[in-house]
């Protein structure tokens, strides 16, 4: 059923992960005495997969014209077999059934439920592939917050260090600097050939007030004055080190946000902290 108070969107993230939920008691002919399971709790879960596949291809892939009935019958065709419209279960019929005809229901039921589910789930990755570059992005991701573009890493890091070069605040710092050094190091590297829609997405960014740069840490490093890689604070002054509060940002748009959503794109951020604290 739909969550309550949810409103139509356009949110991978919401569509596919929070606007349904299954509610075991309330799915039908389950678990009810003589009768054979005619939908389990699996198959339920699948036929949930099924629902929110096709409202994920409507309202987010914007594909209303895609019919997974269509393509059952097109598959067909082109397979050389006959579809049989004739051939039809309905849950109002199946106590009337005999045993027989109830195996052959239930046979029935879960193949056309597997075979949606197929269906629906590999044009949903073909779109995501092929209309919205999901490799294209993914691969983003590992160039830049796990400094796999080592060019760019380099140029990057030496323009920053000449940039905060005797800082000991992120004080006079301001957006369209981080945005200017970004820019400058994406053009003399071959991050320069990676597409539009790629860079487009690419972000140096100031943590700035409730952000607290210790919480990409893996782990809980002490907060000490010899400790160099962390601020410290006593009880007049602080010492801001802007490394430690430099981070760049790839913005994730829907329907990929289905998929990389925003809890992991913290893992991503703690893991580009790390590693760029090791770079530095």
């Amino acid at each position: 059923e739909a969550m309550e108070g949810d409103i139509v969107t356009s949110s991978g993230f919401f569509t596919w992960h929070q606007r349904y939920i299954l509610v075991e008691g309330l799915i039908p002919l389950c678990s009810c005495g003589g009768l054979m399971d005619i939908i389990t709790v699996d198959l339920a879960r699948e036929v949930l997969l099924v629902g929110k596949g096709i409202n994920f291809i409507r309202y987010c892939l914007q594909d209303k014209d895609w019919e997974v009935a269509e393509t059952e019958e097109n598959e067909s065709a082109d397979n050389g077999a006959v579809v049989d419209h004739d051939r039809s279960y309905n849950f109002a019929t199946l106590m009337d059934v005999s045993d027989d005809d109830e195996l052959q229901c239930v046979s029935t039921l879960h193949d056309a439920v597997m075979k949606s589910s197929a269906r629906i789930h590999s044009h949903i990755l073909e779109s995501l592939e092929k209309q919205h570059h999901m490799m294209h992005h993914l691969l983003a991701l590992k160039h830049f917050l796990f400094l796999g573009q080592g060019d760019f890493v380099s140029s990057f890091v030496e323009s920053l260090d000449q940039e905060f070069r005797g800082r000991t605040s992120i004080a006079g710092i301001y957006s369209h600097t981080l945005s200017a050094v970004l820019e400058g190091s994406l053009r003399k590297t071959n991050a320069r050939f990676l597409p539009n829609f790629v860079l487009g997405n690419l972000r140096a960014r100031l943590m700035q007030g409730k952000h607290d740069p210790d919480q990409y840490w893996m782990g809980l490093p002490p907060k000490a004055k010899e400790d160099e890689m962390t601020p410290w604070k006593d009880d007049e002054a602080s010492i801001q080190d802007p490394w430690d509060f430099i981070y760049l940002d790839y913005k994730i748009n829907s329907p990929l946000d289905a998929i990389v959503h925003g809890s992991a794109m913290e893992t991503y951020q703690q893991v580009f902290f790390f590693l760029f604290r090791l770079k530095r």
